[in-house]
């Protein structure tokens, strides 16, 4: 499973390693259960990830 987020984060132009700290650190508060299209922003291809989850062009 995580093979498989961090080739997606590459083939969505991500930083892998700041990508995986943001999913670490904001998925654990978010009640995903209750709400699930919530997992939409964490997804490699949301705009709504911050800045530091995208590598520099």
């Amino acid at each position: 499973m995580v093979y498989s987020i961090v080739e997606t984060a590459k083939a969505n132009n991500l930083n892998v390693f700041m990508y995986l700290v943001h999913l670490l650190s904001q998925l654990p508060g978010v009640d995903f259960k209750a709400d699930p299209s919530l997992l939409a922003d964490f997804m490699p291809w949301s705009e709504k990830l911050p800045d530091y989850c995208r590598k520099v062009k």
